[in-house]
């Protein structure tokens, strides 16, 4: 009896035992280009603007997929990584630190979910790349951009940008208020997770002719690139920094202007911002003349 009763102890153990041996077979057959995509379409896709994702997706695609979709995910080392991301960031530092901290977090995920023992990420070096912040047009750069401009189809959406401040990406929920003359825009850099912000503001003299209380519709991506033969030194979000630069020259308070730009809505007090009433702020509008 106790006989059995210890064969039957014995063999469900080595059950157990081979049940942990397939689960860990299972684990080494995982592939990493599913396993990874699925990531981004369940997990990172949750976490940021769609916009955002949609740029982040095209790194993921054409850095990261391509060159790891078929293997299996354990078998993806360091050293395949640091060569991979040495001789990307050589090419295009920028997007090398983009695909590096996108692998940290595929890696980080299947660490989190018992796939694999460690991050190999954590073990690869690339140099740190120092991001421009960006640069805005000078008064006779400006002057010549609105010439070229002149007659191209995205003449108004680039006046638009130019006389707002507002993101490329922000565009298309501009309200324009030609009753009260207010622009009210949606926030376009947050989370996905983040509440929703608006901030209405003065239409500002160089805006006023070209408001007509429509929604925009344009292609930021098409937008971005047209802009290129028009001024080539600069990109689209300069046009965002140089209506910063005009704002300041014309001595409008700094605080005043991160409201006008959305820059700081997150992190401002509501006392402050609220200290800016709408009429303080269409008389300060006005300054905006150059």
């Amino acid at each position: 009896m106790w006989l059995s009763g210890f064969e039957d102890e014995i063999r469900a153990k080595e059950q157990f035992s081979v049940k942990i041996k397939e689960s860990k077979n299972n684990y080494d057959n995982v592939i990493f280009g599913s396993f990874a995509d699925n990531y981004m379409k369940t997990v990172k896709k949750k976490m940021v603007q769609p916009n955002t994702y949609a740029s982040i997706y095209n790194i993921f695609k054409l850095h990261i997929l391509s060159k790891y979709r078929t293997l299996p995910l354990k078998k993806i080392n360091a050293m395949l990584l640091q060569k991979h991301l040495t001789e990307l960031h050589e090419r295009i530092p920028r997007v090398a630190e983009s695909v590096k901290t996108l692998l940290n977090n595929i890696f980080d995920y299947a660490l989190n979910n018992g796939l694999i023992d460690r991050n190999p990420v954590k073990a690869v070096y690339i140099p740190k790349h120092i991001r421009e912040t960006g640069k805005a047009l000078t008064l006779e750069e400006e002057k010549e951009f609105v010439r070229k401009i002149k007659g191209s189809r995205f003449e108004t959406i680039y006046l638009k940008l130019l006389y707002s401040g507002c993101r490329p990406c922000e565009l298309s929920g501009i309200q324009e208020n030609l009753k009260d003359n207010t622009l009210t825009i949606k926030n376009g850099k947050l989370k996905s997770y983040q509440k929703i912000l608006y901030r209405t503001i003065p239409i500002f003299p160089k805006y006023k002719p070209y408001a007509t209380g429509k929604e925009i519709k344009v292609n930021t991506q098409t937008l971005s690139e047209e802009f290129r033969n028009f001024c080539p030194n600069h990109t689209l979000k300069d046009l965002r920094h140089t209506f910063t630069t005009r704002a300041r020259e014309c001595e409008i308070d700094n605080e005043l202007v991160a409201v006008w730009t959305g820059h700081s809505l997150g992190n401002i007090t509501a006392s402050v911002y609220t200290h800016f009433s709408i009429e303080f702020q269409q008389k300060q509008a006005q300054k905006l003349m150059y």
